[in-house]
């Protein structure tokens, strides 16, 4: 249950908010059956070791919830977005209003080696589209509030909004 202020953020992004990213635990069930194909194209198997783990376990590393980070940064973001299937270019655009959009720098993303895998059968745009690629939640925080999120998560810092529309990936 959330109060409707609380749902409908877009009212209080502006520009020049900052874009925090809160990372993600893994694919976070969005993407397997091209993950999938890529295991087949390189001729991986499941059982194969990765990052310590099996390629299993790491695909199947549970969706990280961010119940409490919302609950405890809250007061100090103006929204945030959920990064699903569509990824961070379709996901992001619903927290913002008419005439703003998001530079996101793309090598300030700490991208997961699991993303990096699938990315040597994947073009960029595909990857873009379908996977998180190592972000779970997308902040939008006040400029004056930047320090106190970072320090109080595990977040680090993507990007911006800006004038326009859509996300541009930098």
């Amino acid at each position: 249950i959330a109060e409707e202020d609380e749902i409908d953020r877009t009212k209080f992004v502006n520009e020049g908010d900052i874009l925090i990213a809160l990372p993600s635990s893994g694919l976070h069930s969005n993407g397997f059956s091209l993950a999938r194909a890529v295991i087949k194209k390189e001729k991986l198997n499941l059982g194969d070791e990765f990052e310590g783990r099996t390629l299993l376990e790491t695909l199947l590393e549970p969706t990280r919830i961010y119940v409490d980070e919302f609950l405890r940064l809250k007061d100090s973001i103006n929204a945030m977005a959920h990064i699903t299937g569509g990824g961070i270019v379709e996901n992001l655009p619903r927290v913002l209003p008419n005439g703003l959009g998001a530079k996101v720098q793309r090598n300030a993303i700490k991208i997961p080696k699991i993303f990096d895998l699938i990315a040597k059968s994947v073009e960029q745009s595909e990857m873009d589209r379908t996977f998180n690629c190592g972000v779970g939640m997308v902040l939008v925080v006040p400029k004056d509030k930047v320090d106190y999120v970072l320090a109080n998560s595990d977040g680090y810092i993507i990007g911006q909004i800006i004038k326009g529309s859509g996300v541009e990936m930098l």
